[in-house]
């Protein structure tokens, strides 16, 4: 019975999901794969050869994936949602993979340019207005004419909550059990888990903390 039931969430899932009015997705060379996560009012707009993977349970609303080039991946772990999302790539190569059980409850931007990533572990809250940028889309250089602003990739770990109007910047490293507050830019790896990052640009202020959804 439960087996029967879950082939029906499925198929309804799939059906849903391919209502044109529902999503618009363009996407010719790209890889789509949905193993049973709802997709409501969502556009996909992809140019190149890559692969999107939605894993089962939670869902996507809102949100858009822009890929421009090859060889992407965007992968959403089971159970996984996001509402008012926007996931951006450009160049080849980049990887932004969100881990099981994480939510993002508000408009969040995702941005991976040049081979980089964005690694966001299992667990996770996210509130609203936050960016993640693996780089600065324009160049800077010394006065040789040299390059000086490489991207970098961004690791969120597991059971990490990020508060309102979060700046994530490239090369930020953020471990598990961790909290970052409110306006807090980030930009430099914090190499110690279980504490509160805050501030302008963001530092640890607390340690020897953990968080919970629930208010106890």
């Amino acid at each position: 019975m439960v087996a029967r039931i879950k082939k029906l969430v499925l198929r309804f899932y799939k059906i849903f999901n391919a209502f044109p009015f529902n999503n618009k997705i363009s996407a010719k060379k790209t890889k789509i794969k949905n193993y049973g996560k709802l997709l409501a009012k969502c556009k996909i707009n992809a140019r190149g050869n890559n692969t999107i993977i939605f894993h089962k349970g939670g869902a996507i609303r809102n949100t858009a994936i822009y890929i421009r080039g090859d060889n992407n991946i965007v992968e959403i772990g089971e159970g996984s949602s996001i509402v008012n999302g926007e996931i951006w790539i450009e160049d080849n190569d980049n990887k932004v993979t969100i881990g099981s059980n994480t939510r993002m409850c508000g408009k969040i931007h995702l941005a991976c340019t040049e081979g980089s990533s964005i690694s966001i572990g299992n667990d996770c809250l996210f509130s609203s207005e936050i960016v993640f940028r693996t780089g600065d889309s324009h160049s800077i250089v010394d006065m040789s004419g040299n390059r000086i602003n490489q991207a970098a990739d961004i690791l969120i770990g597991d059971h990490v909550w990020v508060g309102h109007r979060v700046l994530i910047n490239k090369g930020v490293v953020i471990k598990e059990n961790s909290v970052v507050g409110t306006g807090a830019i980030v930009t430099k790896p914090f190499d110690e888990s279980n504490v509160v990052i805050v501030g302008i640009p963001a530092k640890i202020t607390k340690r020897n903390v953990d968080w919970k959804v629930e208010r106890i």
